[in-house]
């Protein structure tokens, strides 16, 4: 079904192949993505800054979050706590408030809660992530509104994914010990069968259950631990030749509880419930190039339910309650033509999202800082991409327009952003492309309402801002793809994507903190009277940057080399803006032995300071820091796999940016894998 929807060739029964998972560091280019077009290509040849990750991949690093998984991609950061399962993207510099576009099998992830962590994070749970689709920058604007710095697609596992080719049932299960810094099991087993090649089916559960961690130093970080289940059900219909339906539901239940138990942050326990239901519908009939279509509808709700464990007795037990539910439809078609020598790819579709944001907080302020409100947002595109000989050329404009309201405030805008892209390929295996692109985010409810005043003892005011413009992204980059096989030996596979970009932002949205009396914003909060906090446009922002993505694949041997490094500034004050992430570099490598059924490999990742930031924003500053993971896998049977994996082997003790407390030092992961088919 992935395939219909997404592009991407199904995994089948290799999930479980120790040669398939130990050549990740290669093969993640050659995997399909239509996240830069809507129209399937390969990663690697792709006009746009664009990775890939397979199920392979997500299954050898046994991630106990998705986090774990995403920092591997040049120029792409999450922001996580130890004592919160929610994660934040950050892609070249930007995020929260939807500037990276993140879906679940095409449902859009708005959840927002106004606090000491990101404004805009999502909750999921790796078990059943079957592919994740990643295009950096405002390139992707016809995959939807927003999305000035990129979009993150996951797709979930599909039946195919699990059923050998013929077979009728099939059952995979997986267990996980964790032990060293952090103890637990991660666990999950999910079932699949097609009785007849019109009905196909899927259900599947994981639970996770983890104990509080050690930084490198010995140290517990508190509220660490993870309790999670998450269930997975799919059913896909083939009514007709060249027809799919497909039918999703996700179910996620997070319990943990967090919070320093004092009178300014009480300790409180947390219910985080997540329900996805999608239904698609694909046509695509080779035998008419005219139709390539798919129709898809969602519903996915976010509810954070709080209850109060600290502070007097008649204090402790108070409920509060956060939730988004977002209802959304995308329609998109693709016709292929040629005239002369051109091929045209003819791609044209219409989207639409609704956010309803529901707070409750009947003894405190939360409902003023994460406040009630409306939001509707929807738009159209048309994308042609023209092929001639060496040459491709992209053009594509999309129209964006959204609704507002809330608390007796409104807002509406409306625009229209193009695009354009020249690919040129001077020998075969080497492309060279250059984009102009544009993007457009609209204000989120929160933005443009939040209002009140902060608990004390800092009891500085929130401000409104209904005049609140959106922020247009306007971003040049040039790139450069290299994919070559057969290059050094027989058999061996160079894949690589080299790119620069620029990103300037038009009326970039950002908090200003007004102080005019004593330090109200930091101890011992004084002079608060009339001291603000407001969301405001601020003139102009740049971000400008570099990634690569290189692999080397000899089946014998395996090597890579990846990173990242972004600035940006506020060109109004001349200061550097908060959210960027320190400069990355990764070397990764390995061996395989025994008809390739033993893999060994491991990669080091470097990580520099990051202390380029405003003066107001001075304590956020990271240190650098070198990790060293290694892993290893052995295909016991073509069924069953034993794995592997030691992560932070130096034991460092070292805290990402942003991050609110210190990561795990040393883990090590020990997993068998088992498939039954029939």
């Amino acid at each position: 079904m992935r395939k219909m929807f997404l592009g991407a060739v199904s995994l089948g029964a290799l999930a479980l192949g120790a040669s398939a998972g130990a050549a990740q560091e290669s093969i993640q280019l050659d995997a399909i993505t239509v996240t830069a077009t809507k129209d399937e290509t390969r990663a690697v040849d792709a006009l746009a800054g664009t990775s890939v990750v397979t199920r392979e991949e997500i299954e050898r690093q046994a991630a106990q979050r998705i986090g774990t998984v995403l920092n591997a991609l040049p120029n792409v950061a999450t922001q996580e706590n130890a004592n919160d399962p929610a994660t934040a993207i950050n892609i070249r510099g930007l995020q929260d408030f939807g500037r990276v576009a993140v879906t679940i099998d095409g449902a859009r992830q708005n959840f927002q809660r106004s606090g000491h962590n990101a404004d805009g994070a999502f909750f999921l749970d790796p078990a059943f992530v079957g592919l994740i689709d990643v295009t950096r920058g405002p390139v992707a604007n016809v995959y939807g509104s927003g999305a000035i710095g990129g979009v993150v697609s996951f797709e979930t596992l599909d039946p195919d994914d699990v059923l050998a080719p013929g077979e009728r049932m099939a059952v995979v299960l997986d267990g996980t010990g964790v032990l060293g810094r952090q103890e637990g099991l991660l666990g999950s087993g999910v079932a699949a069968m097609r009785p007849t090649e019109a009905f196909a089916a899927l259900a599947g559960i994981s639970l996770r259950k983890l104990d509080a961690y050690e930084n490198g130093d010995g140290v517990v970080v508190a509220d660490s631990g993870q309790e999670i289940v998450t269930g997975l059900g799919k059913v896909v219909l083939t009514p007709a030749p060249f027809h799919e339906i497909e039918l999703s539901a996700q179910l996620q239940r997070f319990d943990f509880a967090n919070g320093l138990g004092t009178a300014r942050e009480p300790r409180r326990d947390n219910e985080v419930v997540t329900e996805t239901y999608v239904a698609r519908w694909g046509w695509a009939d080779p035998g008419n190039p005219w139709i390539d279509l798919n129709v898809s509808a969602y519903s996915t709700r976010t509810e954070t339910d709080q209850r109060q464990l600290s502070g007097t007795p008649a204090q402790i037990g108070r409920p509060r309650s956060f939730e988004i539910h977002t209802i959304g439809a995308d329609v998109h078609n693709t016709s292929r033509f040629d005239a002369g020598p051109v091929a045209f790819a003819l791609t044209y579709g219409w989207d639409a999202f609704r956010d309803e944001v529901t707070t409750f907080d009947p003894f405190g302020s939360a409902d003023l800082f994460t406040p009630k409100g409306e939001r509707t947002v929807w738009g159209g595109f048309l994308q042609s991409r023209a092929t001639w000989g060496r040459f491709d050329l992209i053009g594509a404009v999309r129209f964006d327009a959204y609704e507002l309201s809330g608390g007796g405030v409104s807002s509406d805008g409306q625009r229209v952003s193009p695009k354009v892209t020249i690919g040129f390929r001077p020998i075969e295996g080497l492309q060279l492309y250059g984009t102009y692109a544009e993007g457009y985010r609209a204000p989120s409810v929160t933005e443009t309402l939040v209002a009140g005043v902060h608990p004390p003892p800092a009891a500085f005011s929130f401000l409104p801002n209904p005049n609140l413009r959106p922020e247009i992204g306007k971003t040049l980059e040039a790139g450069l793809n290299l994919s070559f096989d057969d290059l050094f030996l027989d058999g061996d596979r160079l894949r690589g994507k080299i790119s620069v970009f620029r990103n300037d932002v038009d009326d970039y949205i950002e908090s200003v903190s007004n102080d005019p009396g004593l330090p109200c914003f930091r101890p011992p909060f004084l002079g608060c009277a009339d001291a603000t906090f407001q969301y405001v446009n601020v003139s102009r922002a740049r971000l400008t940057g570099a990634e690569l993505d290189l692999a080397y694949d000899a089946r014998a041997w395996f090597a890579s080399v990846s990173g990242g490094i972004t600035r940006g500034d506020n060109r109004v004050t001349n200061e550097p803006l908060a959210s960027i992430y320190p400069d990355t570099l990764s070397l990764g490598g390995g061996l395989r032995f025994l008809d390739e059924k033993l893999t060994l490999g491991g990669r080091v990742t470097f990580v520099a300071e990051q202390d380029r930031l405003p003066a107001s924003e001075a304590s956020l500053a990271s240190e650098a820091y070198t990790l060293v993971d290694l892993y290893g896998s052995y295909d016991i049977t073509p069924d069953a796999r034993a794995y592997v994996r030691l992560e932070n082997v130096g034991d460092v003790r070292y805290r990402r940016f942003r991050d609110g407390a210190d990561s795990p030092g040393f883990v090590a992961k020990l997993g068998f894998q088992a498939r039954l088919g029939h």
